[in-house]
């Protein structure tokens, strides 16, 4: 199967850096976590929804079951006592282990989806890519209130998940994450709102589902139009 790897590469880097750009805004958040206010490629790719959208082969799922089963094992190998940028390191060897694996797994064209899919699951967090704010050629301005806006909805979705109502918090942060992607959509002028609307394709309806967590975790959230999703796998 030919690979345009080009493509494949500057795909999955926006992909991976919208992660590692959510991830540094986190209090004592670290790479190596593979915890970040959004869903890996892994992660998504894992997704029965995300599956049937991009047509994967029985092999292909295969293969990413088998990434995904890596993945947690490598997690649960340590690197707690790890500083942070031991952490931070930790966590880019990782990213760049993923893109070549996700390389010999996707077509070109599956990638091309599987990005649109994480920008829009991600949401406003997606604005974190330095590669989305070039492409979407954001001033200074316009980031520095893209930040104000996502520190925000941290706060929110933190703070929505210290009750017991499962439901309610997931609720919450659903709301918050619209409101704060509206709010950012509203910053972009019409050109820079035309490359969004090309860089994230056509709306992706599948469901996205959350593994439990336990308490203290972060808890379940919705598909694309819910709040933003633990990262995984």
């Amino acid at each position: 199967m030919k690979r345009c790897s080009v493509v494949l590469a500057a795909a999955v880097a926006v992909v991976l850096s919208a992660i590692s750009g959510a991830q540094a805004q986190r209090p004592g958040g670290g790479g190596g976590g593979g915890r970040g206010p959004g869903m890996s490629p892994v992660g998504l790719l894992s997704q029965k929804s995300v599956q049937e959208e991009l047509k994967l082969t029985a092999d292909q799922v295969s293969e990413v079951t088998k990434l995904a089963e890596k993945q947690r094992a490598a997690r649960g190998a340590g690197g707690q006592d790890l500083s942070r940028e031991e952490r931070m390191k930790q966590y880019q060897e990782r990213a760049k282990a993923t893109e070549t694996a996700v390389a010999g797994i996707l077509k070109p064209e599956q990638v091309s989806r599987l990005k649109q899919i994480t920008l829009q699951v991600r949401g406003a967090m997606s604005f974190s890519s330095p590669e989305v704010a070039e492409a979407l050629k954001l001033t200074d301005e316009q980031k520095g209130k893209v930040k104000t806006i996502q520190d925000d909805l941290m706060k929110e979705v933190r703070e929505a998940f210290t009750g017991e109502d499962r439901a309610a918090s997931r609720t919450k942060v659903e709301a918050a994450r619209k409101a704060a992607t509206e709010k950012l959509t509203a910053l972009l002028t019409a050109e820079q709102s035309d490359a969004w609307k090309k860089m994230t394709g056509e709306p992706f309806k599948g469901e996205i589902r959350q593994p439990e967590r336990g308490r203290g975790g972060r808890a379940p959230r919705g598909g694309a139009s819910g709040g933003p999703p633990p990262d995984q796998a």
